[in-house]
Formats: C-alpha cells, sequence, structure tokens
C-alpha cells in the first residue's frame, strides 16, 4: 500500500513542473499542486532520498487554483498546469527561470513578465497518436496518448484542447478505418501488430499533413493508405513510414507551409517547426529585436532549422550563414530563402560539433553576431570554447529549458555579460518556458 502524508505545506514550483513541500527534514515533488497550498499527499516513489506523490485532497486551496478544463487531467501527461490559473502559470514560469540562473549565478538585468500566449487552447500545430490493441483502461483497441510518461501505456483520447478539433476528428477517423479493415493495432508488451501511431500537423494556412507509422512494410498497406485517404478528405498531405524507414509522401503537397510575419515556410514532414506557430512569429520578432543587425554585419544562426530565424535577420544584415545538421531541414531553409528572394544566405549541412568550429570560422570569417537554438539539452562544451574563439559582439540564446540555459550561459557569461532576456510562453498549460537572451561581449 503507497504511503499517505498529511498536511503537507507546497511553497515552490520546481523546473520538472511539480509542486515543491516540506516532508520531514526533506522535500517532497507533488504533482496537481498549487505554491501555498496545504495538501494530502499519496507518495508514488522515493528516488535517491527524493519523494514524490499527487495531491489526493486539497486541505488549503491556493486563489489560483482552477478548474481543469480536460476530462484526461491526471492520466494525461501533455498539459499538467490545467490546474493553475493563466496568471499564476506566467509567474511560475519566470520563477523557475529565475531561479535556473540563480543556481549558476548568472548576473541578470531585471527579468520581465512572460510574454503570453495568443492562444491557450487549440494552439499546438503538431500531435503523435498511438495506437494500442489493449487500452490502459477498457482493453480495446483504440487510438490514444500514452499515460503521463509510460511509453508502454495508451489510454483513448476523446479530446484534446491543445489541439485544434480536426486533428481528434482525424485521428479517430484513421482509427474506425483501420478497425474497419482488420489492420491490427500495435501490441507494446509482444512488439506485434501493423498499425503503430499517427503523426499529425497542421498550419494556420489551413493545411493537414497525416502520416501513418507501420511496424513492417505489409501488403495491405497501399489499400489502408488508400482507405485513410477516402476517410478524411481534410488531410492535404499524406506520407507514412514503416519501422526507421525515411517518410515515404504518399499524396498531396510535399511540404507544409506557414507564414511569420511577411515570411512564407516550407517545410518537410520531418523538419522542426515551433509547435505554436502564432506565438513563433513574436519569438522570431525578439529575436531579431535583440540581434539588431545594422546592415554592415556578418550574421551565423546555429541549429538553423529551415532557416526561421536566419531569414528573420537577413533583411538587416551583410550575410548570414546557417548550420544545421537535418538534410532535410537545410534543403528547406535553402528553398525558404529562395520563395522569400533573400539572396544574402548560404546554408551548411553538418552536425553543429564537428562543423562549427575553427577551421569554419577561418574559412567564413568571424561572426559578427552569432544565434543559436540548440534542443532542450543546451549545446556542447566544445561548441560554446568555439563560440568564445570566435568572439562574436552578439550573442542572441534561444532555450526552451532554463536549467540547460544556466549551464550554458555560466560558460559563455565568461566572456559576455546578459544584456537583455525575455521569456515566451511557448506552451500554455505544461511547465515549459521558452527564452531569448541577449548576450554582449565584456569590454
Amino acid at each position: 500500500m503507497k504511503k499517505r502524508l498529511r498536511n503537507i505545506v507546497l511553497f515552490g514550483m520546481h523546473a520538472s513542473g511539480r509542486a515543491v513541500g516540506h516532508c520531514g527534514n526533506g522535500r517532497i515533488y507533488v504533482d496537481g499542486g498549487c505554491p501555498g497550498e496545504t495538501v494530502d499527499v499519496e507518495i508514488d516513489r522515493v528516488q535517491r532520498g527524493y519523494r514524490y506523490g499527487r495531491v489526493t485532497a486539497v486541505v488549503n486551496a491556493s486563489p489560483h487554483r482552477v478548474t481543469p478544463f480536460c476530462r484526461h487531467y491526471g492520466l494525461c501527461g501533455g498539459c499538467s498546469w490545467q490546474h493553475l490559473s493563466y496568471e499564476a502559470q506566467g509567474h511560475w514560469k519566470r520563477e523557475i527561470l529565475r531561479q535556473a540562473l540563480h543556481k549558476y549565478a548568472i548576473d541578470t538585468p531585471d527579468i520581465p513578465s512572460v510574454l503570453p500566449s495568443p492562444l491557450t487552447q487549440g494552439y499546438r500545430n503538431k500531435a503523435t497518436y498511438a495506437f494500442t490493441d489493449a487500452d490502459y483502461l477498457s482493453h480495446m483497441p483504440v487510438v490514444g496518448f500514452h499515460v503521463g510518461d509510460r511509453r508502454d501505456a495508451v489510454f483513448a483520447v476523446a479530446e484534446c484542447s491543445l489541439l485544434p478539433p480536426m486533428m481528434q476528428e482525424t485521428a479517430v477517423a484513421i482509427a474506425d478505418t483501420a478497425r474497419r479493415l482488420a489492420i491490427p493495432f500495435y501490441n507494446y508488451t509482444a512488439r506485434s501488430g501493423l498499425l503503430k501511431s499517427l503523426q499529425l500537423r497542421t498550419t494556420t494556412t489551413g493545411q493537414l499533413l497525416a502520416m501513418p507509422e507501420y511496424t513492417t512494410d505489409d501488403p495491405r498497406l497501399i489499400n489502408c493508405m488508400h482507405a485513410f485517404q477516402e476517410a478524411c478528405p481534410a488531410v492535404s498531405t499524406w506520407f507514412y513510414t514503416t519501422g526507421n524507414a525515411a517518410p515515404v509522401h504518399f499524396a498531396g503537397e510535399p511540404r507544409l507551409m506557414e507564414r511569420s510575419g511577411a515570411l512564407t515556410f516550407r517545410y518537410s514532414p520531418l523538419s522542426f517547426y515551433q509547435p505554436n506557430p502564432l506565438q513563433a512569429e513574436n519569438l522570431c520578432a525578439q529575436v531579431q529585436a535583440f540581434a539588431d543587425p545594422k546592415g554592415d554585419e556578418q550574421v551565423c544562426d546555429l541549429y538553423t532549422g529551415i532557416g526561421t530565424l536566419a531569414c528573420h535577420v537577413a533583411d538587416r544584415a551583410m550575410a548570414v550563414i546557417g548550420v544545421e545538421g537535418n538534410v532535410d531541414a537545410i534543403a528547406d531553409a535553402i528553398g525558404n530563402a529562395a520563395t522569400n528572394r533573400i539572396a544574402n544566405t548560404r546554408f551548411v549541412v553538418g552536425d553543429i560539433l564537428h562543423t562549427f568550429t575553427d577551421n569554419f570560422i577561418t574559412a567564413h570569417g568571424c561572426p559578427d553576431i552569432l544565434i543559436l537554438d540548440p534542443p532542450r539539452a543546451g549545446t556542447l562544451i566544445e561548441i560554446k570554447k568555439t563560440i568564445l574563439r570566435a568572439a562574436p559582439r552578439r550573442v542572441v540564446y534561444v532555450s526552451c529549458n532554463p536549467v540547460s540555459l544556466a549551464f550554458d550561459l555560466k560558460q559563455l557569461c565568461e566572456d559576455y555579460r546578459v544584456a537583455a532576456i525575455r521569456p515566451i510562453d511557448m506552451f500554455p498549460h505544461t511547465p515549459h518556458v521558452e527564452s531569448v537572451v541577449l548576450l554582449e561581449r565584456k569590454a
């Protein structure tokens, strides 16, 4: 039987999104809590001396506690902050960022409030549904999402308020069609079945991409795709994958199209585009403002992706060079520069660690401005050393993880100071916060 604790006082939020409370001489990290509350907690696990649990009863509620809007709250791990008011979410995202920077002794100017998202529901442009032959609750074949962080358990999804409604409707239609065709859904225990997952992506321009994942190149696959296409007329682009093979274009436009400000971007199904496209436009504007090229400067954009940030700053720069390890994304970036009639960009494909080196700087010159938007884990020590040796006058760092951001800034601030920082809410109802940081070289 799991241990229950009574009258735990919660006083803060951890970067994981859990509320933090005192428990004896230590701390406990609690799902479903709000700072300022007194709650009863059931302990789920004890790991490395830390206790983790979930709220079972609220003794004294926070004024910022609200009723979750989704019926799957508590089962799905997708948006675990639904019980917090949106105002409180912004406050604690800023506090998580502040705490991470303080931990690594990063000296910063005052951190402004988090820029709120234009939409707080229906904002996501991408989702991956899972198929299973045994639902977590009903043990029936269903399409849904994973239970919390469990990759082996799936529950049937009746709604998802973070997605446009047509995405949920498409997932249900594909599942119904697959059942009619007797296509076996995936079994996570036996690792058997044909239909495993479904990736959906949509754009503000009205496109919808569907990409089912099959476990093998089965003879039934093509007939299955034709049936899906007939059942889902709203889908404009169809791909499919088999195992770890590259996506196969089946029908419709091979690329999605998105607009950001005055620019148009096309991208392939494996290329990255910010999941909140309306807020992504504000993020690009913030990067452009921090970079602030004057027309005679060279810009280097690391982790350039499809060239979104590179194209946004190009009109005010002398030249922009983007570096990216994804071959498809580089092809998209080159096409996007051409589509937007931007002639002063170049894009180089290659792993950042092995491409952005001293030899790269020798060949292309020292950048005056450097932009980097690394993955969630941050960037590597050797890459930061190369940045310090290249000595750009300004660095604009875009981060989706306050902890890795603070760790990276610790090294970069050997030669730079944080001149400005702007937190941006890219993912309402989750603990995630995007940050744009301006670094200026010390005298």
